[in-house]
């Protein structure tokens, strides 16, 4: 198994900021983006993410993860096969997809609590007529990882603190941005999962802005992400 403390998935790529008109409201009574995330972190299990193990079923392949005092480690299992790879003298598995960035989404907010992750409150915006916080999470260069460039930005509810929608930016396959809609939200044993609906835009767009794409029907549906068949026992 791969033995990690997840980071995710964090890839970015710098694109030019269109000319457009969004209103959004910054107050200076407003909290911090640490403290609106961790009301989030809370709010989708909180320390129940800490020590757990979790099954789940993604795209007829089963997953499984075990996190004890925040250290993480996860394989896929079938249909997938696994290669061996030495890292610091120890033999890893690693999967021939992107495992983690599977387990990234499937445990949000679980790798934004990191204390290498930096979290900013841009300002506060309405979707679909509910208020929300907009954070924006980067990473520190040094332990960061490779990706310390890469940043992401949440739409946390004002009440609720859940994570209703989410926006990235990545290089791999010519670059692009992705913004990412909750829905099938459910509780199992204290932790909360959410399925997505993956949305892209075709032009140059900064994922800061997607909200006002989403609002405005510039994105296009490219595929759902659903989680079937989830079991958490907590330790």
């Amino acid at each position: 198994m791969i033995v990690m403390k997840l980071k995710g998935i964090r890839n970015s790529v710098f694109l030019m900021v269109p000319a457009l008109v969004f209103i959004c409201s910054c107050g200076i009574n407003q909290p911090s983006g640490n403290e609106i995330m961790d009301r989030a972190f809370a709010r989708h299990g909180g320390e129940y993410l800490k020590n757990l193990e979790i099954d789940f079923k993604f795209r007829d392949f089963k997953y499984e993860a075990k996190i004890v005092d925040g250290e993480f480690a996860f394989q896929q299992r079938t249909p997938v096969s696994f290669s061996n790879v030495s890292e610091g003298g120890k033999v890893r598995k690693f999967s021939q997809s992107d495992t983690k960035s599977v387990f990234h989404f499937a445990l949000l907010p679980y790798n934004v609590n990191d204390k290498l992750a930096n979290k900013e409150l841009m300002c506060t915006s309405k979707i679909k007529g509910k208020d929300y916080y907009k954070v924006e999470v980067t990473f520190d260069k040094n332990g960061g990882g490779t990706d310390f460039e890469d940043v992401y930005i949440y739409w946390v509810h004002k009440e609720d603190f859940t994570i209703d929608y989410l926006a990235y930016s990545f290089y791999i396959n010519g670059g692009g941005v992705r913004f990412r809609e909750a829905y099938n939200q459910r509780e199992v044993n204290g932790v909360r999962f959410q399925d997505y609906i993956n949305y892209t835009i075709d032009e140059d767009y900064p994922a800061q802005e997607l909200d006002y794409a989403f609002q405005t029907g510039r994105l296009r549906e490219i595929s759902r992400i659903d989680l079937d068949e989830i079991e958490v026992v907590r330790k």
